[in-house]
């Protein structure tokens, strides 16, 4: 997959979000390009964004979250009709086998999952039975064996 613009990426995963998740209120999902095989992820809102200042806040309280971590945001967009918004975002990549790849990319799952649901919460949601079960200092503490 060629980018021109990762917000014109982020655009089309928020029209994505919009008809094909709309079930799911928020999430994150991982996206690996053709082209070269990296992995990027996506976070996304079903919450009516443009008309709703407390999703606009929950987008800044995710920001905040990810500002912190080597996680750097590439793009943001909203669906046409303004109500899902989407972050592309990338991991600056730690390990150099194909496991160690492969684990970082469900630990970049697990975080993301956990930041847009805490920052949801933060700006005044109740916390859903499948909202993130892990801290963000639990997933950035080495693992012990």
């Amino acid at each position: 997959m060629t980018i021109k613009s990762w917000s014109d990426f982020a655009r089309d995963l928020a029209l994505y979000a919009r008809f094909k998740l709309t079930t799911q209120n928020r999430g994150a999902l991982l996206i690996r390009r053709t082209s070269d095989g990296a992995v990027v992820a996506g976070v996304f809102g079903n919450d009516n964004y443009l008309c709703d200042g407390k999703s606009r806040r929950e987008v800044d309280a995710l920001r905040r979250h990810l500002q912190p971590s080597d996680v750097h945001e590439l793009g943001f967009g909203l669906s046409p009709d303004g109500r899902s918004w989407a972050l592309i975002v990338k991991a600056q990549e730690r390990f150099e086998t194909a496991v160690g790849k492969a684990f970082q990319v469900e630990l970049l799952k697990i975080y993301l999952e956990d930041a847009v649901w805490g920052a949801w919460r933060e700006v005044g949601g109740e916390i859903p039975v499948e909202a993130g079960r892990y801290s963000l200092s639990e997933l950035s503490s080495p693992v012990e064996g």
